[in-house]
């Protein structure tokens, strides 16, 4: 069994999507003074890799805790993106080709390799290609589990894919990385968030387990 790990490391200042605070990870005992070792964590449910409930666009959807545990995980597949120029619409007729024969359907998940993961922090960041109308309808009317990409967002704006998927509720993995080492490969995607009372979204550790 090999396991590849797709979370981004959670550090202080690590990059958010505009408007979000900068995450801190403070130390807050020391083995030295207090016996014990700890961190205090101060960040946005988005920071990092993360899953987007249907809460975070849906008024009165269900928030992260209320979610079923199976939405997150799935048998999975890499659709390769990163040929796109930049803020390309990632469309319907994109991902069917991608997909064709692929047997992609209920209990799957999506992820959309962009390599932006490579560009986390600078401006071209937020330049990724993103899912279009056409493109998210097709992936709801699959019926898959989850939809991920390894940017800052799976659509720009004004955010089809998120309105699109989370109504059904498909839930979204953001800011995933290492999606290269999954191409042409078959696995099965965890990405379980923690348990945060009426939660918009949740940091997750996501990673694939290779067949």
């Amino acid at each position: 069994m090999r396991i590849v790990d797709l979370t981004m490391e959670l550090k202080t200042g690590a990059p958010v999507f505009p408007g979000y605070p900068v995450p801190i990870v403070h130390t807050w005992t020391t083995i030295k003074e207090h016996g014990y070792y700890s961190n205090l964590l101060m960040l946005v449910e988005h920071t990092g890799t993360h899953v987007d409930s249907p809460a975070h666009f849906i008024e009165g959807a269900p928030t992260i805790d209320k979610v079923p545990l199976e939405r997150f995980m799935g048998r999975g597949i890499v659709v390769d993106a990163s040929h796109l120029p930049p803020k390309a619409p990632i469309t319907r007729e994109f991902l069917e080709k991608a997909l064709e024969g692929k047997g992609v359907g209920n209990g799957w998940v999506v992820l959309i390799r962009t390599g932006y993961d490579a560009k986390a922090g600078t401006p071209d960041w937020f330049n990724h290609p993103g899912l279009d109308e056409g493109g998210a309808r097709y992936l709801a009317d699959l019926g898959v589990n989850a939809v991920g990409i390894d940017a800052p967002s799976i659509d720009q704006a004004p955010f089809p894919g998120h309105k699109i998927l989370l109504p059904k509720g498909i839930v979204i993995f953001e800011n995933l990385t290492n999606l290269g080492e999954l191409l042409g490969k078959t696995f099965q995607f965890y990405g379980p968030p923690l348990r945060i009372t009426n939660g918009s979204a949740s940091p997750v550790r996501a990673f694939a387990v290779l067949e």
